[in-house]
């Protein structure tokens, strides 16, 4: 039988919530690493002599370069196709889309809580444990002092979850957004196929 994350972080997180908000389900997890979404096309180059349409494509031009987020790995380097098969994308959304907020507060080397409530879907960093208990006695209770709010998101701006394969885990959440925006949550050693569906089907409700 797995670790139960309910008995490990249930009080701790009790401490997180707004008074009545009930979690749903909770799981460890990674955030994975990625390649950041291609950069937007450029806009035509006007015509020469036409300085009002020259100004206006240069301001498209800056506009559109912020358009795409830029992930902690992957930046246009000969190693990119590696990056892409072994871990395809952690999120994909403009700048300021749900996702990207997701890219820029939640780093990929942090031991992660995901909690869904009724009204929020939360990530949480874990912090370190200098427990040291006997081989194969129940891991205690995590304090709220040890979990740190990253980030969250409201209900509202969910429009699906779905559990996928990836070639290097079996059991990644993809969580899609109203802004066409999605992140993806893995964690081979800890997000396995029962969790990830608890935490979609938590999040369907």
């Amino acid at each position: 039988m797995g670790t139960d994350y309910r008995h490990l972080y249930g009080d701790a997180v009790a401490h997180r919530l707004e008074p009545g908000e009930a979690m749903l389900a909770c799981s460890e997890a990674k955030r994975p690493h990625g390649l950041a979404p291609d950069p937007p096309p450029r806009p035509p180059e006007p015509a020469p002599g036409d300085g009002a349409k020259v100004a206006g494509m240069g301001l498209a031009g800056a506009a559109l370069s912020g358009v795409e987020f830029v992930d902690n790995i992957g930046g246009g380097g000969p190693t990119d196709w590696l990056i892409r098969l072994l871990f395809g994308r952690a999120a994909r959304g403009r700048l300021d889309s749900v996702a990207a907020g997701y890219v820029r507060e939640v780093p990929t080397d942090a031991k992660l809580l995901v909690v869904v409530t009724d009204r929020r879907l939360m990530v949480l960093r874990i912090g370190r444990s200098n427990e040291i208990r006997p081989f194969g006695e129940r891991r205690r209770p995590v304090v709220a002092a040890k979990l740190k709010p990253l980030w969250s998101v409201d209900r509202a701006e969910i429009t699906g979850a779905r559990r996928r394969w990836h070639r290097l885990h079996g059991a990644r959440l993809r969580v899609m957004f109203r802004d066409a925006s999605w992140l993806e949550l893995t964690g081979p050693l800890c997000l396995g196929r029962r969790r990830a569906g608890e935490l979609r089907d938590a999040l369907r409700t």
